[in-house]
């Protein structure tokens, strides 16, 4: 089972993006701040985060910091209502799968194939393609 982790100050959006995960398997758990998101991150084998950018404490942009000193492969969906074009330059620069923005005009089932995305396994073909350019160590 894939595990996200939510970073969201505000708590009823993201226990409706657990539940709406869990319609689809997948686990998520949630971390109301920036200090506690980066806490169960360091202490839990995620699959992909769900980053608010404005919340109390650390910043989004703070965390993804700490997320990408420790983890440069994992996942990470900035998920927010702030649409500043100079930060969101900065955040795909530290290193962002995705901006997706919420607020009321905000399309759930969006945001849960986005995600679904992110964590789908590769394909045979791809597979295939990959390992084809892996020399032969027998060579």
């Amino acid at each position: 089972m894939n595990r996200v982790l939510i970073i969201e100050d505000e708590i009823v959006t993201a226990e409706t993006v657990k539940e709406a995960l869990a319609l689809d398997n997948i686990s998520a758990d949630i971390a109301s701040d920036g200090k506690s998101g980066l806490e169960k991150f360091i202490s839990n084998n995620y699959d992909l985060i769900l980053l608010d950018l404005k919340m109390p404490g650390l910043s989004g942009d703070e965390v993804l910091s700490e997320i990408r000193k420790r983890d440069p492969f994992i996942d990470v969906i900035i998920y927010t209502n702030y649409r500043d074009f100079a930060d969101i330059k900065k955040l795909t620069n530290i290193g962002i799968e995705g901006y997706i923005n919420k607020g009321p005009k905000a399309d759930l089932s969006e945001l849960i194939s986005v995600i679904k995305e992110k964590l789908a396994p590769l394909d045979d073909e791809t597979i295939s393609a990959l390992l084809k350019d892996i020399p032969n160590a027998e060579e």
